[in-house]
């Protein structure tokens, strides 16, 4: 649907596994290549994170323009359609921006964390884009090259880089409202994984402050 709707852009697909073992057979390969036809499947033996494995993924990239989201694909079709014509039309930068309606559908918990998180990123930090968290962006070359600069291994390199690219003037950045698809149904909050995000957290914040 997505190839229909952007016309004549040729699309390539890179899947990296972050050291999964179960669900990754050649099956599974098999439905995923009839699905989006050729797909780039890389593996990683060893689970690296989120931000590494998308890193992987663009430096194998090779392509005009780049765009990223979640697994389980959650954004409508027409959020990425709007993505990638934004790229073509000249941004070099595309940030999926979430609207205040996109926490209706989303568990009281997460809800509480991710308004939170954005208030001390507009508040505190000063950041000038609150939501660095959306699972959907995308980047020509120039915000390729920025993209790749980041170096946290997990979920907050999103983080990471909004602050990098917001320390760049020659960089056209331009958000999208970003549309949550039918039917997605959210994953019980890791407090695990919150309690590591929060180091990552502090390693950002003392990146910022040194340059």
């Amino acid at each position: 649907m997505l190839q229909r709707e952007l016309g004549g852009v040729a699309l390539g697909f890179t899947l990296v596994n972050d050291g999964s073992t179960r669900g990754v057979g050649d099956a599974e390969r098999e439905a995923v290549r009839n699905l989006l036809g050729e797909v780039r499947w890389i593996d990683h033996a060893v689970n690296k994170g989120k931000g590494t494995a998308l890193r992987t993924g663009v430096q194998a990239g090779g392509a005009a323009i780049y765009l990223f989201t979640d697994v389980d694909i959650p954004y409508t079709v027409s959020s990425m359609v709007r993505a990638c014509n934004t790229l073509l039309e000249g941004a070099d930068v595309v940030l999926g921006y979430r609207q205040d309606d996109y926490y209706d559908r989303v568990p009281l918990t997460r809800r509480m964390i991710s308004k939170t998180f954005r208030w001390v990123l507009r508040n505190v930090m000063r950041f000038p884009i609150s939501d660095t968290q959306c699972g959907l962006k995308g980047f020509n070359e120039k915000g390729r090259r920025v993209f790749m600069a980041t170096t946290i291994e997990r979920f907050l390199f999103d983080m990471e880089f909004v602050m990098l690219i917001s320390r760049r003037k020659d960089l056209l950045v331009r958000t999208i409202d970003a549309r949550l698809d039918e039917g997605i149904r959210f994953s019980r909050m890791n407090y695990r994984v919150l309690a590591r995000e929060s180091v990552n957290f502090l390693k950002v914040l003392f990146r910022g402050l040194r340059q």
